[in-house]
């Protein structure tokens, strides 16, 4: 019974498609390159923009850097100290709503 199940279920599976695609939230869809297509070729007489370059961010200035990195130790532990330290329990109030009945 099982043998023959299992011929059922083999000449079945002849006739299928033999490339499965996975599906779900979490498959990916294949790229044009590897789906064997060629790619699209842009509208004619449209130029690409023209390529924008970052401008960079100063995030520490040079007067952010002292002279005396054992103030920058206290300020980096201090900072530690804080967050360290656990918040205080704040009571939660309740808020409700009530509606008006005409």
């Amino acid at each position: 019974m099982k043998t023959l199940l299992f011929a059922l279920g083999t000449l079945g599976l002849v006739g299928c498609n033999t490339t499965f695609k996975p599906i779900g939230p979490l498959a990916k869809e294949v790229p044009l390159i590897h789906q064997g297509q060629p790619l699209p070729s842009p509208p004619a007489g449209s130029t690409p923009p023209p390529a924008i370059r970052p401008t960079p961010t100063m995030l520490v200035v040079p007067s952010d850097v002292s002279a005396n990195p054992y103030a920058a130790v206290n300020k980096l532990g201090a900072e530690l100290e804080t967050d360290r330290k656990p918040t205080p329990n704040v009571p939660v109030t309740v808020e409700t709503s009530h509606v008006k009945s005409k």
